[in-house]
């Protein structure tokens, strides 16, 4: 082993952040839900003010110690986030609506000219569209309309984010184009989450094209999945076994889905497939593998909090729709696992009230020495969840 004073100055960070993963007490770290929620809207907040343009930060370094570039896709979704922590009460109201609204108009700077939005974080050279990020920034429109908070910029650029979506969709369902240039998974399976979104902002705003796009996509979804209940594609990178992150995703899109527009078909594979990464939940602390192998078998030594606290989000709602208590137990061992890693009170502001993308940190290939926005993001919406909100 290198002397310790021969590795540089990231090497020390990361060999200090591996010794103190060992020293982890999983039970001392866990607060109320309300102190950890609000600890992940001030890390939210900071996470915005540190960027130069009004966009959240993508991440935060352990080993280089600096943020990210604005990513205008986890703006969207974090906005829906920041709006549902002001009705609960967690944060001044005024504060998190105005932000909502301020990153609402922010993202308008970032749309393409045919409506939709690009693929990746602010600086990516030559941006293209792509229908994952485009829906989640649709998602974040809609809830600023709903919430009265949309001026007439937001909603128009809303309805061509819409139309753009419907138009690029494939007579099948399916967008065979549109895929971000970050993926190499050709038909994403994950895209049912932005189906969900459009067929929500067609709900809201009653635009029934887009309600019918949403479902179409749900059933060529339905279409690909196997007798015993995998779908295909949830994968990021073709030929990778998938990141439960975009599984969780592909989950939770078809369920909402279904409980949106009443399809028991939609809503009832959601739940067997919900159910069978229940199955992989650790008996002793609650985590959840980070890859899951075809099918639905673990298929990564370490966890991955962001969705951890995904899964959280479908079980509570499971439990909320189902009224059966045993999601509700599941979803609670997941957040309180989250919590155990949260940083409340660390003295470095870039951790501050921050949960890792991953644990452990150096073999995890998702979030590895990092904090991720949208960690906090569905971390703080499990905890709300968990506090009775709503997160739909």
């Amino acid at each position: 082993m290198r002397p310790w004073t021969l590795l540089s100055a990231p090497g020390r960070r990361a060999a200090q952040y591996r010794l103190s993963e060992r020293f982890i007490d999983r039970a001392a770290g866990v607060q109320s839900p309300t102190i950890h929620a609000q600890a992940c809207i001030h890390w939210l907040l900071n996470a915005r003010q540190v960027t130069a343009d009004g966009g959240v930060a993508q991440s935060y370094n352990v080993l280089s110690q600096r943020w990210g570039p604005s990513y205008p896709e986890t703006t969207g979704y974090i906005i829906c986030s920041l709006l549902r922590a002001a009705r609960a009460g967690l944060h001044d109201p005024a504060v998190l609506r105005d932000t909502a609204r301020d990153m609402g108009r922010w993202l308008l700077t970032t749309q393409l000219t045919n409506g939709a939005f690009p693929g990746g974080a602010v600086g990516t050279p030559n941006p293209q569209p792509a229908v994952f990020n485009t829906g989640q920034i649709l998602k974040g429109f809609t809830d600023l309309i709903q919430a009265g908070l949309a001026d007439g910029d937001i909603r128009r650029a809303a309805e061509r984010t819409a139309r753009w979506l419907v138009a690029l969709q494939d007579a099948d369902g399916c967008w065979h184009n549109g895929r971000s240039t970050l993926c190499s998974e050709p038909d994403p399976a994950y895209h049912i989450r932005t189906a969900w979104a459009l067929a929500r902002y067609g709900t809201v705003v009653n635009d029934a094209a887009a309600v019918r796009a949403g479902v179409n996509n749900g059933n060529w979804l339905m279409a690909t999945r196997q007798t015993n209940g995998w779908f295909p594609h949830m994968n990021f990178s073709k030929g990778e076994e998938p990141l439960l992150h975009s599984v969780a995703y592909t989950i939770n899109g078809l369920y909402e889905l279904g409980v949106l527009t009443g399809n028991d078909d939609f809503a009832t594979a959601a739940e067997y497939s919900a159910a069978r990464i229940r199955d992989l939940q650790d008996p002793e602390n609650g985590s959840l593998p980070g890859r899951i192998e075809h099918p639905y078998r673990a298929g990564a030594p370490w966890t991955s909090p962001t969705a951890n606290a995904q899964m959280a989000i479908v079980w509570f709602r499971l439990a909320e729709v189902t009224g059966d208590v045993t999601w509700r137990i599941a979803a609670e061992r997941a957040t309180t696992f989250n919590c155990a890693l949260q940083e409340l009170d660390h003295s470095d502001p870039g951790r501050r009230g921050a949960v890792r993308g991953s644990f452990p940190a150096h073999i995890g290939d998702e979030g590895r020495f990092s904090y991720l926005n949208w960690t906090q993001k569905f971390h703080l919406d499990a905890l709300l969840a968990q506090m009775g909100a709503r997160v739909c």
